[in-house]
């Protein structure tokens, strides 16, 4: 008899969805973030700032922005890093999903892996190891057809 694992797809494609809606907004706050930056009225508004706080705390003002464009240039890096680890977990919890009736451990090892690669805190994380313990938990049932039973069900002593 094969086991139905409805519950196991179902928490894997709702993390999937929660991933590729994050993955959508991170992508849209890098572009955001980036056409900010290379605006040149911003570009002139930061310099004056810069350059105000300078004759201010007696620092180098070329110094602070070249650690802005140092720093901008990092949080880019790692957005899209973070954007392409989120799609991997998005694709193994797809995969997962699929493989789940017929190779229950193997969906439940692809669910883990998503969840490390998601976030174990986030709530796509969780839901995921939750479809991953259900995989490794849920047994289906066996049947010993030797055993006599009433009209209910029970078996007879």
């Amino acid at each position: 008899m094969k086991m139905k694992r409805t519950g196991e797809r179902i928490l894997s494609i709702v993390s999937a969805v929660l991933n590729v809606i994050g993955v959508g907004f991170l992508i849209f706050m890098l572009f955001i973030s980036k056409m900010i930056v290379e605006d040149p009225a911003f570009q002139t508004e930061f310099e004056n700032s810069i350059y105000e706080d300078a004759s201010i705390n007696g620092y180098d003002p070329v110094y602070g922005m070249e650690i802005m464009d140092d720093v901008m240039a990092i949080m880019n890096t790692i957005g899209w890093l973070v954007v392409v680890v989120i799609i991997i977990a998005i694709i193994l919890a797809i995969v997962g999903a699929v493989k789940v009736n017929q190779n229950a451990r193997l969906a439940g090892i692809l669910f883990i892996i998503a969840a490390v690669l998601s976030g174990v805190v986030s709530i796509s994380g969780i839901l995921l190891i939750i479809a991953a313990i259900m995989c490794f938990v849920r047994k289906p049932k066996t049947f010993d057809y030797n055993e006599q039973r009433d009209e209910n069900g029970y078996i007879i002593d």
